[in-house]
């Protein structure tokens, strides 16, 4: 029922949004992209996810989950294929998860590790987004750059107090949040030093920039004519979106919002969706290696 639901929405905000585009003079952009462009955003992703699974392979080394960078690597694109919104109830952070309780017996601290991942890689894009802003708050209208600069700054404390709740008392006393200061707990034994964080933080900027490098190729090949710092600007806030559980990896969600703010800057309606469409399908292509593992280890699942 659940996949059925997000399947419906997906399905709606997709034909909502191509309902208001000029599909023709999309597909007359798609021939005109050059084919090198695809390839070198599907190296990017690629490239995004290797730094991505070193990353997390350091936060389970931290948890005592110490295993190859080959492991890790499997694992997270396992996860990435199974992300996109197969027809599953196997979520891939679930699948990560489950990869990594089968070394450590320890389905808490697996949970907190991915959370701790996802929280690190978040922080990453916030800052780089956060910057953008700054640096270009008159690229959109000051009621929504104000907006979007003290979202970001809300998540980024919110992210900073996770250091701190463990020294609560209160957080213990109350049955529904106890899990909180254990993973405030392992939070901290994995950033015990200012050195530790900084560097993770860095593989997590790297990361999204790979991403904002590959909407600006893309992008610019389709016709888009917009610097980097527009993408890094407009992109985030699409991107944190798409993490609502409402739709299938984010597909419909990420093209209505894709559209939304880049008509806030003059963008072609036709041509960013285009954009947003072809950026999933990308991403899909250069998860597939995933598919690949699971089938291989499906004996194992």
């Amino acid at each position: 029922m659940k996949y059925s639901i997000k399947l419906a929405l997906s399905g709606l905000f997709l034909i909502l949004i191509s309902r208001q585009v000029d599909i023709g003079a999309a597909l007359g952009a798609v021939r005109q992209l050059p084919l090198y462009i695809p390839g070198t955003v599907v190296l990017f992703m690629m490239w995004g996810t290797f730094v991505a699974a070193y990353r997390w392979s350091l936060i389970m080394g931290r948890l005592g989950c110490s295993q190859p960078l080959s492991f890790y690597l499997m694992s997270y694109y396992k996860g990435s294929f199974f992300n996109q919104g197969l027809p599953t109830s196997i979520g891939g952070d679930a699948l990560r998860i489950f990869d990594c309780s089968r070394i450590l017996n320890n389905k808490e601290d697996a949970f907190y590790g991915i959370f701790i991942d996802r929280i690190i890689g978040l922080s990453g894009l916030l800052l780089l987004n956060l910057f953008a802003l700054l640096f270009n708050m008159d690229l959109l209208p000051v009621p929504i750059s104000t907006l979007l600069l003290l979202l970001t700054l809300c998540l980024l404390v919110t992210f900073i107090s996770l250091l701190f709740i463990r020294d609560i008392p209160i957080f213990k006393k109350i049955k529904f949040l106890a899990y909180l200061p254990r993973l405030s707990q392992r939070y901290r034994e994995v950033y015990s030093s200012p050195a530790t964080i900084l560097s993770q933080i860095c593989l997590s900027i790297v990361i999204h920039l790979m991403t904002m490098l590959s909407f600006y190729m893309l992008g610019k090949g389709l016709g888009l004519g917009f610097d980097l710092s527009v993408y890094l600007t407009l992109v985030p806030p699409v991107l944190l979106l798409t993490i609502l559980p409402i739709s299938l990896a984010g597909w419909g969600i990420r093209e209505s919002a894709m559209v939304s703010f880049f008509l806030l800057v003059g963008a072609d309606k036709s041509l960013v969706l285009l954009l947003s469409v072809m950026l999933g399908l990308l991403i899909l292509i250069s998860s597939l290696p995933g598919l690949a593992v699971f089938l291989l280890q499906k004996r194992q699942i």
